[in-house]
């Protein structure tokens, strides 16, 4: 799992526009402050230097020295392991890796095309399709099984995707009680908890309530992820116009001081995990309350987020295709396209968005057809040679006028390296071809690829100890957290 080599930057703004917006979210910090819900974190912070608001309750204020001092000890990029080795994802700013959406309560069905509640078998099956889509580097949990009681959801979802694919997997969890199970879950694989510090398969995400709020859920999850020693996800989600400054400027610095403050909060336990800037600004459309994605705005605010984050050379996570649209069409083409290529250009090290439909729904066949937008877009960050070999001055004078290059030994071997990316899904013939053999629209073909990948496609399973030791935890959570005795 090497990732795409970046070659090439596009910067949205200039270095002293993102001093800018970093010194804005310390003032931010200073100032206004943000407001902790649980005892625990607030006891770690205001130990750490953080200072109570004098008349807004829970609320914390950060000195510019506490911040600063943070920034410099933050681990540079890092590294997410994978159950398989091979699938391990290192980060170090200068490749970058893709994954899906997560967390949608709907799926498109695959038969039907209607909308429908997800199911875990639901999380099962794509699972399994992403273990197989080569641009899928990671997985994250796709869907909400709607038929698992809630108390059991985290860990049946775990479960599931744990059992479908030997990637690196992202961890959520509700509550303390379930970061200690996912923990003893991955321990079955690893050998043991100490065994799991050191090669941490989990990684567990925690996401404020903008503006400036870490509820008590998330920020002692936080805590307890940073205990293990796995990588944490940080996910502030301003919505410019509704829970941020409508401009985009002030939605960044908002955003970063709500990602800054949660990095403060894990080194109160630790300063040696990898912490992923995943920064999800997003725009209100003031007409309806909806939230909107497919837009420029988005990409630019995604690539802008890049640059912040890379400034504290963190992962920089966020929003890659999405749309806004309500059918599979050319809007959604239009929108995914756009708001991946943007923040890809800009060098992202983690691009999200695969997989995710319209209205909170998931889609078997976008797993594929996104699948396909980023072989596409990964082709274009990776750029292309100037040399001796690429400029071919030889090999022009040799073919001559009129003469063509489809039986050069040097056609053969920069298109076996990738020179010109044929897709295996895109329509590219003549119309003549087409007319005389017939179009089917993209959705459908997409349809067929997953139909061939769920019956075909074997992910790397589970050792049988593994396995077993795995249900027990799992039977075991079931009892506790349901109350069965």
């Amino acid at each position: 799992m090497e990732g795409i080599k970046v070659r090439f930057r596009l910067k949205v703004l200039t270095d002293d526009q993102v001093d800018d917006i970093h010194d804005a979210s310390l003032k931010i910090l200073e100032r206004t402050g943000v407001r902790f819900d649980s005892e625990d974190s607030q006891k770690r912070l205001l130990k750490a230097g953080a200072v109570r608001h004098p008349t807004r309750k829970n609320v914390l204020t950060f000195p510019r020295s506490m911040t600063e001092e943070t920034i410099r000890h933050i681990m540079p990029y890092g590294k997410n392991c994978a159950r398989d080795p091979k699938n391990d994802m290192t980060f170090d700013g200068e490749h970058m890796f893709a994954h899906a959406l997560g967390g949608n309560p709907s799926m498109m069905d695959l038969e039907t095309g209607e909308m429908r509640m997800a199911t875990l078998k639901d999380v099962e099956d794509a699972t399994k399709l992403m273990d197989a889509l080569e641009f899928c580097h990671s997985i994250s949990n796709l869907v909400v099984a709607t038929d698992v009681p809630p108390e059991l959801l985290v860990i049946k979802t775990q479960e599931a995707m744990m059992k479908n694919s030997s990637k690196c997997i992202s961890g959520y969890a509700l509550n303390v009680a379930s970061v200690d199970i996912l923990a003893k879950m991955w321990a079955c694989v690893t050998g043991s908890l100490e065994e799991l510090r050191k090669r941490p398969l989990l990684e567990v995400y925690g996401s404020p309530s903008s503006p400036l709020t870490y509820d008590a859920h998330a920020a002692d999850v936080i805590v307890r992820g940073a205990e293990y020693g796995v990588p944490v996800d940080l996910v502030p989600c301003p919505i410019c116009g509704g829970t941020a400054p409508i401009t985009i400027a002030g939605g960044l610095a908002q955003q970063n001081a709500e990602l800054l403050a949660g990095v403060m909060l894990v080194h109160t336990v630790t300063k040696k995990i990898p912490i992923q800037y995943s920064g999800r600004l997003s725009m209100m459309d003031l007409r309806t309350g909806k939230n909107v994605w497919g837009m420029p705005e988005m990409a630019l605010a995604s690539a802008a987020t890049v640059q912040i984050a890379h400034k504290y050379k963190m992962i920089a996570d966020v929003y890659g295709v999405t749309m806004d649209g309500n059918m599979l069409d050319i809007q959604a083409g239009i929108e995914r396209a756009e708001t991946a290529m943007i923040p890809a250009m800009a060098g992202a090290d983690n691009l999200s968005g695969i997989g995710g439909a319209w209205e909170n729904a998931a889609s078997y066949q976008m797993l594929v057809v996104d699948n396909e937008i980023y072989a596409d877009v990964f082709r274009a960050v990776r750029g292309f040679d100037v040399n001796t070999d690429t400029l071919a001055i030889d090999l022009i004078d040799k073919v001559g006028h009129m003469g063509n290059f489809l039986a050069q030994p040097h056609t053969m071997k920069y298109l076996r390296q990738g020179e010109i990316r044929h897709s295996q899904l895109y329509d590219k013939r003549t119309a003549e071809r087409a007319k005389k053999d017939g179009v089917r629209p993209l959705q459908d073909v997409a349809k067929d690829v997953v139909k061939k990948i769920l019956k075909e496609h074997v992910p790397l399973p589970l050792d049988r100890d593994v396995e077993k030791d795995l249900s027990k935890i799992v039977k075991d959570a079931e009892k506790t957290l349901m109350g069965r005795r």
